[in-house]
């Protein structure tokens, strides 16, 4: 028996949990305004042995039991009978207005009120083609999309929270479908998410691909395993999970976007509406990864883009500002959210529009594990490019501190980590990029945003000294090779660690920005290769990227004077 440590709340984060003498909740909980629960003071364990008093082990006693042992009778085990399919099948509520899913989370959190939000939401149309998927017959294929009549006839009721169908009771000792033809009443029962079989490939397709692009700062992998099991009984969640993988599996398919990807997020937005017209105390990190996520749905398709989701989300982290030091899935999503805002300064040429200065409380500058040393990196690759592309803040001593903070996170993770095998790039010897091995997701993330920190410090850090003439010129081809340099390291990483997949999206995105450095006629192809790759493999649309490259090789190769 040992006396138990720490809230639920605070164990289920990994967090230490301190409460002040009289209160009754901890610091952290009464911080984010959680509910806090302790469990009983002391726990007990399993005793497998006992020692004599000062006899140590030679006087140690094992607690077992002799063949003669008595044990009273049990429970005979049960036939398998028929099927359960009745007791499965939902029940079907009132019918709801159904959804496209055009509006945003932006929309909604811009207005004090949300009278007119279900407005928005329900006069939007569909913008895809609804493939003619057959609604009837025994057998739905899983692979392929369902269609609306399917999905409305399933989802009528929307899931709502409140609803008693979205978990239907699956009896203990069943582990094949089958249900006891006889058996008595059993004291409890595992909830059973009444899914089809499509809805589960899909989860698992977000648990496999997806949540590990959103979990390479994270060494709990908050999104690929806390999320899926949370959208079990959180329908919010769980419509935003189908709905970006079924847009992702159009994407990789090269198929026109199914319509049950649009009946996903238009039923997700129902569901954020409805919580959104709640008092703020209840938004709470579910609806933050919910809000993340329609980001995500909203990103892969980004040749339609329109970064709405995104700013909804800044405005939800303005609103409550402590989840980027709550830990947890909350301070996850954070993170996911400032890497997804990195991405629309990348693309848009505009300052990040989140605070900044909200996530210097977070704990991860302890600098604890390789997860903490690559969000302080990202945070100060966002920091320059606040510098870069706004016009408040031009001052040098500003970019000189940004580039001093840099060099030491360097310093401290030299001390931390260091790749287990480097080595440099030659193209006489068929090694356009740096061989770069790593050993975590994490590890290869901040060493690529170190690299691009360099990078964007080379080509907007103001310069001391004006030159002109030959010197101007000498400096400028200078800059430009060590960026090549920095830009073919990022590359390398994500070419030398292909269980990172996220690292292929760091690398388009500089390479979009700076790609242009590149003078060398082999690292050219070798990029352009690359980025057919990941256009292949991850369904990123890179050809825009593609094109542009090549024009801007051309006109610096062949200027038109």
């Amino acid at each position: 028996m040992r006396p138990g440590k720490g809230c639920a709340s605070c164990r289920d984060r990994h967090l230490k949990c301190v409460t002040e003498s009289g209160n009754t909740s901890c610091t952290r909980c009464l911080e984010a305004e959680r509910q806090c629960t302790f469990g009983p003071k002391y726990l007990f364990r399993q005793v497998s042995h006992v020692d004599g008093p000062g006899q140590g082990v030679k006087g140690r006693q094992e607690l077992s039991y002799g063949r003669d042992q008595v044990w009273v009778s049990t429970r005979k085990h049960c036939k398998r009978g028929a099927p359960i399919s009745g007791l499965l099948s939902p029940i079907v509520p009132s019918e709801v207005p159904r959804s496209s899913g055009a509006a945003t989370i932006e929309s909604l959190l811009r207005s004090d009120t949300l009278s007119g939000a279900q407005n928005v939401l329900n006069s939007t149309q569909h913008r895809v083609a609804r493939p003619q998927t057959a609604s009837h017959g025994p057998v739905h294929d899983f692979s392929s999309p369902a269609s609306i009549e399917e999905l409305t006839k399933r989802h009528e009721d929307g899931l709502n929270a409140t609803s008693p169908s979205f978990c239907t009771p699956f009896p203990v000792g069943s582990t094949d479908g089958q249900s006891p033809t006889q058996s008595l009443p059993t004291p409890s029962a595992i909830p059973k998410p009444n899914l089809s079989r499509r809805e589960a490939y899909l989860v698992q397709h977000f648990i496999n691909k997806i949540g590990p692009w959103m979990d390479v700062c994270d060494l709990y992998s908050h999104f690929t395993h806390e999320l899926p099991r949370r959208a079990m009984h959180k329908p919010l969640v769980l419509f935003s999970l189908l709905a970006i993988s079924s847009r992702h599996l159009a994407i990789l398919t090269q198929q026109p976007e199914p319509a049950e990807a649009s009946f996903y997020h238009g039923q997700c937005l129902r569901l954020v509406i409805e919580q959104l017209a709640q008092p703020g105390s209840i938004h709470d990190d579910n609806l933050l990864a919910t809000v993340v996520c329609l980001r995500i749905y909203e990103e892969i398709e980004h040749k339609t883009d329109n970064h709405l989701h995104l700013a909804g989300t800044s405005r939800l982290l303005r609103a409550i500002p402590t989840f980027a030091h709550s830990g947890g899935l909350g301070e996850a999503a954070c993170w996911q959210s400032l890497r997804q805002d990195i991405y629309i300064c990348l693309t848009r040429g505009l300052p990040p529009s989140l605070d900044l200065e909200s996530f210097e409380a977070s704990s991860v500058f302890t600098f604890r594990d390789d997860a903490a040393c690559a969000n302080i990196i990202v945070l100060w690759f966002a920091k320059i490019l606040r510098l870069a592309y706004s016009n408040d803040h031009k001052a040098s001593t500003d970019w000189n501190r940004l580039a001093l903070d840099v060099e030491a996170w360097n310093d401290r993770r030299l001390r931390l980590f260091q790749p287990i095998y480097y080595e440099d790039f030659d193209t006489t010897d068929d090694r356009p990029f740096p061989v770069i091995h790593m050993i975590s997701p994490p590890q290869v993330t901040a060493l690529q945003y170190y690299h691009a920190c360099k990078a964007f410090l080379l080509l907007h850090k103001p310069h001391a000294e004006v030159l002109s003439g030959f010197q101007a010129a000498k400096r400028r081809r200078t800059m430009e090779r060590d960026v090549t340099s920095h830009l073919v390291a990022i590359v390398g990483l994500a070419e030398s660690n292909p269980f990172v997949e996220n690292a292929n999206f760091t690398a388009h995105h500089l390479l979009r920005i700076g790609g242009y450095c590149i003078t060398n006629p082999v690292q050219r192809q070798c990029v352009l290769d690359f980025l057919d790759h990941v256009e292949r493999v991850m369904g990123w649309s890179t050809s825009a990227t593609i094109a542009l490259l090549k024009d801007q090789w051309s006109d610096l190769d062949c200027p038109n004077d």
